[in-house]
């Protein structure tokens, strides 16, 4: 993922944050997106661009990835 991380606990290690967003092909909200990436809308919106970890498909979501 591109550097989005979220801070753990009490240990301080940082792991890796979940993206997720609504599957369209499955009809179901918060799917996780495997390998996030960064993009730009036609019109200059941020938006986030990957695949659903259970069906494999293309999944987009308006938004951009927080650091």
């Amino acid at each position: 993922m591109v550097g989005l991380y979220i801070n753990s606990g009490e240990s301080g290690a940082r792991k890796p944050a979940v993206v997720s967003g609504y599957c369209v092909y499955e009809k179901k909200k918060n799917r996780e997106i495997k390998s996030p990436k960064q993009i730009k809308l036609k019109n200059g919106r941020p938006a986030i661009k990957g695949t659903c970890a259970s069906c494999g498909k293309p999944i987009f979501r308006i938004g951009k990835l927080t650091k």
